[in-house]
């Protein structure tokens, strides 16, 4: 009797302490924080229990804004999505690269194409020692704060200003693979 009675306590125990855990990710932990960027200048990105959420606005929702591995080793592809409402039909997407105090330009798509309400963007690949990846290099964690700029035929611009964090272990992958040792 003894026995059952300590698994059902540790179950008891498991349970409450999932549904205090779990009780704490409610969407009411969204805030707005200020997040530094090019120029001096200060944007407000949404945080939730699990960092930063996805950019939204006029029906515009980001999916990504993330690097991924080149076909070469070295190399590093930027990508980026967003969904647009329904029926939408876009003029232009820009996306910038607005982390450090020189914004820079990432992609100009002047005959954006969606398909199933979704843009896709990619750069060309980046080799490991061009300027945009100097962040890399560095052993903190980096923020990197990407502005889609999205104009639709009827001239309605859209900015949305997505937040990618990289933690150290990520950026010490992408270094190791380029063959450094740190």
């Amino acid at each position: 009797m003894m026995g059952n009675f300590s698994a059902m306590r540790v179950s008891t125990i498991l349970v409450l302490a999932l549904l205090v855990f779990a009780g704490g990710c409610s969407t009411s932990d969204i805030v707005k924080r200020p997040v530094p960027i090019a120029g001096g200048k200060v944007v407000g990105v949404l945080f939730g229990a699990r960092g930063p959420l996805p950019a939204t606005g006029n029906g515009y929702e980001v999916i990504y804004a993330t690097t991924v591995p080149g076909t070469i080793p070295t190399d590093v592809v930027y990508k980026f999505a967003f969904i647009a409402p329904p029926g939408t039909n876009l003029q232009r997407v820009t996306v910038d690269d607005i982390s450090d105090e020189q914004s820079s330009a990432m992609i100009d798509d002047l005959h954006p194409w969606l398909e199933e309400n979704a843009w896709h963007g990619e750069m060309k690949p980046l080799d490991r020692k061009d300027p945009l990846l100097a962040w890399v290099y560095t052993v903190t964690p980096s923020m990197r704060v990407f502005r889609f700029t999205i104009t639709d035929v009827g001239g309605k611009q859209t900015v949305l200003y997505q937040l990618t964090v990289y933690q150290p272990f990520i950026k010490s992958a992408m270094r190791y693979s380029w063959g450094e040792k740190y």
